[in-house]
């Protein structure tokens, strides 16, 4: 007998698993009422069985229309306040208060929970008729609870069909306006190997999101690859804890629509798989990608967390803290806890003071949202509180949470241990003792559990909250991939479209002497000189502007953005100038938006954001931004990071990136939004090798090759000890000043000796031991929480070296500004090189952090004519002449001269030409000064100089006619 192949096979299959593990099967014609939207008899039955009294006390008042009058109101509850709000609260009539479900118990504080629990009936109909005439449409399975609709489900098999016939009949096939469909939470469409979900039915614009385990389902032997519906999500337990925990209803604060939300897949098994092994002293890593719906997951741990008990029936934590790396904590964040957490007082939002947090901490508030920043400022007022359990979530976890701070917040929140105990016996100097116990404070954590989530884990990320295997790599916990959000639609891949330019430029020295500069450093000065250079400014907006115009601005329906991402706060400050000036020029009905902080001083001018932008007083930059006619936004370290915009479509980038710094900055075009289906980036600065190697590690899974080697402290020890100029008795001597709060001048003293011998080094050991010293601190820093054993000895050279370092002279010579004097640009050129699509495919692991070389390097030294040259050659191409900067400096200076502007303003140009080579040889008199060999090339050629002179009266009429019509 052949295989039966069919849809009903493998719809049978799945009822018969489901009455296997307690669900009731039940007929759509003699069970399903098509008015009611209900299985009344079950609805009847629970009622009854369940709550007699209540029933009995009903029926008095109501008489033989009890049921009648029952269901009236159950539907009247049902229609107004949804099905989710019926089956959390019940309903009140005639002095009786109905449950409709009863939620599974997270403790056995009371044992008649559990037989509550054990009364609820789960029921599944197949082929349900569901509208209400003779023959309707029907669909293949609906769950029941207690005879109330909770989900409906499309199937396909994949031999004659595939998923999207079925999301394809939910979208033109069935009605939202059907009772059933408005009263049921979430709608599964479901083939044997893949299965999508839709939370509202919408008709054709219904949006169905990935309920897979990931871009495929794995093999399942013997079953079906989607079998995990029917064997873990629609069991009892898991169903039940669905609608107790996690369904919920979003409102829009703007347009009051609500939407039923349930949980995709990764959201649910990362909470599911933490709170099923999490315990008070272990860490945990979540990977999820920008698109995961991160926040949302955040709150449901967070209120899972709170409601997690032991088996003495204990709190497993007695509170939960919710830290959000960036100063304004997400909004979304705080409303989505309150949203799911039925009572209230369950959470406390800390937008304050550090004193509010204080108080939350002192009295137990179960939930605490608030920011990392806040924590320092309490580390006193905290310390003497009676100790509990704490967990702790952290929104992006960076390096802020691997440094210093972060060892202050735990060692506010850490139980001393017996263990500890046991160490402090050991140690007799009681400055030693109280270092110790800072030290074991940091490591111990046997009270706390942090919860780290990041879309792109640092190395020091990973080996602090990470998961350890066998062969000592450092994984996440949980995740939840870029790959996999870029392939399931949730945001958009950046580097599809990645647009690059080359910059050409060309200097001249102006001098005759051949000066001598550190060539490194006059190479940096000279770059930077040249990018912040009116012509190069200039000439990338005028790309940048025509670019926006013509191709971004039609993009998103007429309502794209775009971010001008700048390597520096002048740099944001002369483009703001710059595309203002070009946009007001071109008669563009676009503006503009700059961010930056404090204040950036340029020609004896003092520029803030806030002067800058001109916006009323109580309007944001984020809000002006999605309002015309703010069409670009230019950014000098502000906005790179944790902003969400899904109308930014396009970034333009004039600054070096590499790294996390380079996927967090290019991520924030990657947004999803209505008709938003792609994104460019234009990038004037960076190779496209440099972004592949930076987005490679946070495609797929990110992880750490191997912990960092705590000996590696040993080493820089004694290299520091090496250098002989202190040794540790004088570490000692200090310490125990700085811990008796002993007077200043006496650390002075104490340091001043060091500094005395450390300048008599040679800059060679000078330089090294700078080197190894910042080193030392930058790794202890780290490992300190996470060192497998304490060493007191670590501990006092950390404390010594943090005063020591301030203490030390400068070694490095300041960057030789003065070869700006000595040099012009000549020409500068920006090259199309053309549009290209990044392919990722998933790179190697990340490295830890090393002892490093802590060498001293000499500066080669170079004269200017040949730093010039080596320049030119990395730089130059083949130039026009009106590429030639000299002719836009003279011609600048000629237009600033008033004398020949008059004569412009009211005579012919036959007639200003005549007198033109007065004001002509003046500029180039003027060159003699500072490009010499220019002027004599000019001078030794009549026919270059009169061709020259031609071009540059055309260019200055130009100019003059444009100024004029502005």
């Amino acid at each position: 007998m052949s295989t039966d192949t069919t849809e009903k096979r493998f719809q049978n299959d799945i009822i018969n698993h489901l009455e296997s593990t307690g669900y009731v099967r039940r007929n759509s014609i003699r069970n399903y009422n098509k008015v009611m939207c209900l299985d009344p008899e079950l609805t009847l039955q629970f009622v009854m069985d369940t709550q007699p009294k209540k029933w009995n006390k009903f029926k008095r008042v109501y008489g033989e229309k009890a049921e009648e009058k029952f269901f009236y109101r159950l539907i009247n509850e049902i229609d107004n306040k949804g099905t989710i709000h019926v089956l959390r609260n019940g309903f009140r009539d005639a002095g009786a208060y109905f449950d409709l479900f009863y939620p599974q118990p997270n403790n056995n504080r009371n044992p008649d929970l559990f037989e509550k629990f054990s009364s609820n009936i789960f029921s599944v109909i197949d082929e349900l008729e569901y509208q209400d005439r003779e023959t309707g449409n029907r669909i293949d399975l609906v769950i029941f609870i207690n005879g109330l609709p909770i989900l409906t489900i499309e199937l396909k098999d994949s031999f004659s069909q595939g998923v999207e016939n079925a999301m394809k009949q939910y979208q033109n096939d069935r009605d939202p306006r059907e009772k059933l469909f408005q009263h049921c939470l979430v709608h599964f469409a479901m083939s044997d190997q893949k299965i999508y979900m839709a939370t509202k039915l919408k008709g054709p614009q219904t949006r169905f999101l990935p309920f897979n385990k990931g871009l495929e389902n794995p093999e399942v032997r013997n079953d079906y690859k989607t079998c995990y519906l029917y064997n873990d999500i629609l069991q009892v337990n898991k169903l039940s804890n669905l609608l107790s925990n996690f369904i919920y209803i979003e409102k829009d604060e703007k347009t009051k629509k609500e939407t039923p939300i349930f949980p995709r897949y990764h959201q649910l098994d990362c909470v599911n798989l933490l709170l099923g092994d999490c315990s008070p002293g272990k860490n945990y890593l979540i990977e999820h990608s920008a698109g995961s719906g991160k926040s949302k997951t955040i709150a449901w741990l967070a209120h899972g967390l709170i409601k997690k008990f032991d088996p003495c029936d204990e709190r497993v934590y007695d509170m939960v803290i919710v830290v959000s790396d960036r100063k304004v904590i997400d909004k979304q964040l705080q409303e989505q806890v309150k949203a799911i957490e039925k009572r209230k007082g369950t959470v406390e939002v800390i937008d304050k003071d550090s004193k509010q947090l204080g108080e939350a901490l002192q009295t137990g508030s179960n939930i605490v949202v608030t920011t990392l920043h806040k924590f320092p400022f309490i580390l006193e007022e905290v310390r003497d509180m009676e100790l509990r359990n704490y967990a702790v979530i952290i929104d992006e976890a960076h390096s802020s949470q691997t440094g210093t701070l972060s060892r202050k917040m735990k060692q506010v929140l850490t139980t001393n241990s017996l263990e500890e105990a046991e160490l402090l016996d050991d140690v007799d100097d009681e400055v030693e003792e109280e270092l110790l116990r800072e030290v074991e404070s940091f490591r111990n954590l046997q009270n706390i559990s942090f919860f780290a989530f990041t879309a792109t884990p640092k190395g020091k990320t990973l080996e602090m909250f990470g998961t350890m295997n066998d062969l000592g790599e450092f994984w996440p916990f949980h995740r939840y991939t870029m790959k996999q959000a870029i392939k399931e639609g949730f945001i958009l891949d950046v580097l599809q479209h990645y647009l690059t330019y080359g910059t050409y430029f060309n200097l001249v020295k102006t001098i005759e002497d051949d000066p001598e500069f550190e060539e490194r450093k006059a190479k940096r000065v000279l770059r930077k000189f040249v990018e912040e250079h009116p012509h190069a400014i200039r000439l990338k907006t005028e790309i940048m502007v025509d670019h926006f115009m013509n191709s971004t601005r039609n993009k998103i329906k007429g309502q794209a953005r775009a971010m001008l991402v700048t390597r520096s706060r002048l740099h944001a400050v002369l483009y703001k100038k710059a595309f203002d000036k070009y946009i007001k020029a071109n008669g563009y009905l676009i503006k503009t938006l700059v961010a930056f902080t404090g204040e950036v001083k340029h020609d004896e001018k003092g520029y803030t954001e806030n002067s800058m932008n001109n916006l009323p007083q109580n309007k944001s930059i984020e809000n002006a931004f999605v309002e015309d006619p703010y069409r670009v936004l230019i950014v000098a370290n502000k906005y790179q990071t944790g902003f969400d915009q899904p109308l930014l479509h396009t970034m333009y980038v004039d600054k070096s990136l590499n790294g996390v710094a380079a996927v967090q900055t290019l991520s924030r075009v990657n947004r999803i939004a209505n008709h938003k289906s792609d994104t460019l980036i234009l990038d004037f600065a960076n190779e496209t090798e440099t972004i592949l190697k930076s987005f490679e590690p946070y495609y797929q899974a990110t992880y750490l090759e191997e912990g960092t080697d705590p000996h590696k402290l040993y080493e820089l020890q004694d290299k520091l000890l090496d250098y002989q100029i202190f040794d540790m008795d004088e570490v000692d001597e200090f310490v125990n000043a700085y811990k008796k709060g002993s007077k200043q001048p006496e650390l002075h003293y104490i340091l001043d000796q060091v500094k005395n011998e450390f300048i008599k080094l040679e800059k060679e050991g000078q330089v090294g031991f700078k080197k190894a010293l910042r080193r030392y601190q930058n790794i202890y820093s780290f490992l300190s929480q996470l060192m497998p054993f304490s060493d007191v000895y670590l501990e006092k050279l950390f404390i010594f070296n943090k005063y020591l370092i301030k203490k030390l002279p400068t070694i490095d010579n300041p960057l030789p500004f003065s070869v700006r004097e000595d040099v012009d640009m000549d020409s500068y050129k920006v090259v199309d090189k053309g549009e290209i699509s990044i392919e990722l495919s998933g790179g190697e692991g990340l490295k830890p952090p090393s002892a490093g070389d802590t060498g001293f390097r000499e500066e080669e030294k170079a004269k200017l004519s040949q730093i010039i040259h080596d320049l030119n050659d990395a730089f130059g191409t083949d130039f026009t002449d009106d590429d030639r900067v000299f002719l836009e400096r003279v011609k600048d200076n000629l237009l600033g001269n008033d004398e020949l502007v008059k004569k412009m303003e009211h005579n012919s140009p036959e007639n200003v030409r005549a007198v033109f080579d007065k004001y002509f040889n003046q500029e180039m008199t003027g060159l003699l000064k500072s490009n010499m060999d220019f002027y004599k090339r000019v001078a030794d050629n009549e026919k270059l100089r009169d061709k020259l002179k031609i071009a540059l009266f055309d260019l200055l009429y130009e100019d003059f006619k444009k100024n004029q019509e502005i």
